[in-house]
């Protein structure tokens, strides 16, 4: 999961190169907290002020179309 989400943010021209909390940390199972919650998600590394949107969609995309094996 982690090198399809690293796939999708290198996309970003202007996040090429750049280190993200996907590539410090580790794609983290949540349990799923009941029917269509996400079973995985990615940890907030970094300061919050430096929350992006566009990350932030293609976490939930790939949450929404990929469960992970428990």
């Amino acid at each position: 999961m982690k090198t399809l989400l690293l796939e999708r943010i290198e996309a970003i021209l202007e996040l090429r190169g750049q280190e993200t909390d996907v590539h410090r940390g580790h794609v983290l199972g949540t349990g799923g907290d009941g029917e269509g919650a996400p079973n995985w998600t990615v940890p907030v590394l970094s300061d919050r002020g430096t929350y992006r949107h566009d990350i932030a969609r293609i976490i939930r995309s790939l949450q929404m179309k990929f469960d992970l094996e428990t």
